[in-house]
């Protein structure tokens, strides 16, 4: 909906200013009772108090009435690894009574579980997974998702990953923009040279993802 008027909405939270705030700032949200939110080609072009008049023709655009509703920016949500095959739910009970991090990675767990499954996935089956997961998110308000790479930790599954963000930034109401994390652990295969492993991706890998 390139051109769109939410009117009516009980409360319009601007969260206006562009600095950062501290302590009781941050409950200052510029909170508007009763305001309008026009958007036009794309773009919020105007947020009106109750009562004033709209700057635009509403034949031009479509209108939603947020009565009883409040509106409020989408979230961002900046680091998120959602592109990913395997579940670790079994691993919950480990960190439970105790278990390190390591302990559970020496064991065949964490992210070496993780990398298993996602290297093991077909690409439809990571843009499935991850379609479900940008939904999920949707509803919790988030609209701007940062997705790191990092379960691949090679080359085919690497590109597989940052693949699967691209084709869902251009099929899902999401923005997603995508990182590129090739060393985030070190691979089985790269155990004890992790020099060379982090050569790799700076000769191999950088020159393919920049």
């Amino acid at each position: 909906m390139k051109n769109l008027i939410i009117k009516n909405a009980s409360q319009v939270v601007t969260c206006s200013g562009f600095a950062g705030k501290r302590g009781r700032e941050m409950n200052d949200l510029h909170v508007i009772e009763g305001g309008t939110v026009v958007v036009t080609d794309g773009r919020i072009s105007h947020v009106l108090r109750a009562g004033e008049p709209l700057p635009v023709d509403e034949a031009g655009y479509t209108v939603i009435d947020a009565t009883g509703k409040a509106l409020l920016p989408g979230f961002v949500d900046p680091h998120t690894h959602f592109v990913f095959g395997g579940y670790r739910e079994e691993e919950f009970s480990w960190r439970m009574r105790g278990d390190s991090y390591m302990e559970i990675m020496n064991r065949g767990g964490g992210i070496v579980n993780t990398t298993r499954a996602t290297r093991e996935a077909s690409e439809d089956e990571l843009f499935e997974v991850g379609r479900r997961r940008l939904d999920a998110m949707l509803r919790l308000g988030i609209t701007t998702v940062e997705g790191k790479s990092g379960y691949g930790l090679d080359r085919d599954t690497e590109m597989k990953q940052l693949r699967v963000m691209r084709r869902l930034n251009e099929a899902h109401p999401a923005d997603i923009v995508s990182t590129f994390m090739g060393a985030h652990a070190t691979p089985a295969e790269w155990k004890g040279r992790e020099d060379e492993f982090i050569d790799f991706n700076i000769r191999e890998m950088r020159p393919l993802v920049a």
